[in-house]
């Protein structure tokens, strides 16, 4: 138990600081490119906290940490194959939530179009044609998976090695009910300071947005620890949190309704929750049918 008091106490304790240091920052700074820089440590040192938090938790219980890493990344051609197929899953369930978003009136694919023009003519006084930004958009959806097992894939280790590593293996390494719930809820939970206090993926929600983003946690944890558990290793894990990071933001942007009743119901909110579920059900079925059975990777 002492173990895991370390790693809970280093990995909430080093992040609600990073939360405190960069509210500061963001206070003082009115530069925007200084800013920028601020925030891309801010977020670097944050998802490494649960790393560092696992580290000294294995020091603690007096285990090799070299092996636990090993262990934990499970390197191999089943790992890497679940490494580059995870983003997939991604993609399935941003499609799904455009799709549900449109037959409820919810999504509108033109917004993002807008926001590139209106941004690139705000940074660089450049106004795009309609048709340039629809490429470019394009574009970013499709280098979204690269950068998922890239640049947010180094990232997101940082957090993996705690969540889904660590954490995982001391609820007994089984991807069920329980440690899904425990894993997810955890892990949301770790964003509370940054969502209440700097006002991440929830602007205007704030405090309020935490059970909202905990239940995401919960129902990303149930894609996540499955892969994990099919690949034996945090990999896969790592590209899922890599491409949740590169595309999610697409729910957002093309969500119709604005302010805080947008972040109530829209891709961190109400129908991006039941996309993901939709998600994972679709996959659990497909998983289970005789076709589906012969997909899997031995």
């Amino acid at each position: 138990m002492r173990d895991l008091v370390v790693f809970l106490a280093v990995s909430f304790g080093l992040a609600a600081l990073l939360d405190f240091w960069f509210l500061s920052v963001r206070g003082s700074v009115a530069d925007l490119y200084a800013l920028a820089l601020y925030g891309s440590v801010w977020g670097l040192l944050r998802m490494y906290a649960p790393t560092a938090g696992a580290l000294l938790a294995i020091k603690a219980s007096r285990r090799s940490v070299v092996e636990e890493l090993k262990a934990y990344l499970g390197l191999g051609r089943r790992a890497l194959v679940y490494f580059l197929l995870a983003p997939l899953v991604v993609y399935l369930a941003v499609g799904i939530y455009l799709a549900v978003g449109l037959a409820v009136g919810v999504v509108d694919l033109g917004r993002p179009v807008k926001v590139i023009v209106e941004e690139t003519e705000r940074a660089v006084g450049l106004r795009l044609a309609e048709d340039v930004a629809r490429l470019a958009l394009v574009v970013q959806v499709l280098f979204a998976y690269v950068a998922a097992l890239s640049i947010n894939a180094f990232f997101a280790l940082g957090e993996e090695l705690g969540w889904r590593g660590y954490l995982y293996r001391r609820l007994g390494s089984r991807p069920d009910l329980r440690t899904i719930f425990v894993v997810g809820a955890v892990w949301g939970l770790w964003h509370a300071t940054a969502i209440g206090l700097l006002g991440y993926n929830y602007p205007q929600l704030r405090w309020a947005g935490v059970p909202l983003f905990v239940l995401h946690c919960v129902l990303l944890s149930a894609f996540m620890l499955r892969l994990v558990a099919a690949a034996k290793s945090v990999l896969p894990a790592v590209s899922f949190h890599g491409a949740v990071n590169a595309l999610w933001g697409l729910t957002v942007l093309t969500t119709a309704v604005e302010g805080a009743a947008g972040e109530a119901l829209g891709g961190l909110g109400a129908l991006g929750l039941a996309a993901l579920a939709a998600t994972l059900i679709l996959l659990i079925a497909v998983g289970k049918s005789p076709r589906g059975a012969g997909l899997r990777i031995h």
